[in-house]
């Protein structure tokens, strides 16, 4: 009968165990590996954003001390302007977008407002119009969801309407899109996700007026009940675009809500290089006031 030897069983066993040593070195050895590589990342991510709000607060004395800010932001809306240093050792690239270029979304909450009738009824006539020519599947729980979230819902009592108004409101398209993603999830309403939103309304709580001359062709198609095709192709951002496209197609409109002259809101995003990648962070200029700085991560 054949009998295992015991040198050759030790020999198993001592090649056993030194695979498992093996593959547990292996294993502890990219763990660190991972962690280290997570280290280095964090500490260039902590060095970038140190770098960022230096630039940041370089911009903001900048864009206070500019003194032709109309002709800067109507330029920044059509393109990026880089900047350098002159022995070229850092160079950013600042893009900025009118903030109030789109119906204020807080304004069909105002229904029951007498003196903010005339903007709930353009915010009301905007959402139906974008309901048929998107075919929501049921604009109406969306508005419901949307008026909720304002803080005027059917779901809120009478008594509470005017605090939760003066509380409440969908503050960001980030807020909006959430609401949305509720939205489509309740009803399995996936066209709802592809309506530009963003380019028919704006996402201030505070906002009274629309910026009139940075508003998008389909707003300017839907609210004014003019063909897109020509709308996309005629209407051009700029100096007193509203009135002179209005003139041109004999077109109404309220200029309490639609502003009739420049407006000094601007959502800005600034590019950087650092340690060989690319990082962003934004800003707000309100007025002269430079606030709201984000870091934004590696691009």
């Amino acid at each position: 009968m054949d009998k295992t030897h015991p040198t050759r069983q030790r020999r198993g066993i001592a090649l056993l165990v030194t695979l498992v040593t093996i593959t547990i070195i292996a294993v502890m050895m990219g763990t660190l590996l991972g962690a280290l590589d997570s280290v280095q990342k964090d500490s260039r991510n902590t060095a970038a954003l140190l770098q960022a709000n230096t630039y940041y607060a370089d911009i903001a004395q900048w864009l206070k001390a500019f003194k032709e800010k109309e002709q800067l932001f109507r330029t920044l809306y059509q393109s990026p302007i880089p900047l350098m240093s002159e022995d070229g050792a850092f160079s950013i690239a600042i893009a900025c977008k009118p903030v109030l270029a789109g119906v204020n979304i807080n304004w069909l909450g105002m229904e029951h407002d007498t003196k903010k009738y005339p903007q709930y009824a353009t915010a009301q006539k905007l959402f139906d119009a974008i309901a048929v020519e998107y075919a929501l599947k049921d604009p109406a729980m969306l508005l419901e969801m949307l008026l909720e979230e304002i803080g005027v819902g059917s779901k809120f009592v009478e008594k509470e309407r005017s605090r939760l108004s003066q509380k409440r409101g969908i503050a960001s398209f980030q807020h909006f899109k959430s609401i949305l993603s509720r939205y489509q999830m309740q009803v399995d309403d996936p066209g709802a996700g592809g309506v530009p939103w963003d380019r028919f309304f704006a996402f201030v709580p505070e906002a009274e007026v629309i910026d009139s001359d940075h508003i998008s062709a389909e707003l300017v198609s839907l609210l004014f009940e003019v063909d897109m095709a020509i709308a996309k192709e005629e209407w051009q951002v700029g100096d007193g675009a509203l009135a002179q496209f209005a003139s041109t197609y004999g077109l109404e409109y309220d200029t309490q809500i639609f502003s009739k002259h420049f407006i000094e809101y601007a959502q800005c995003e600034v590019g950087f290089e650092y340690a060989q990648e690319r990082y962003r962070f934004s800003f707000v200029d309100r007025e002269g006031e430079v606030k709201h700085f984000e870091f934004l991560g590696r691009q």
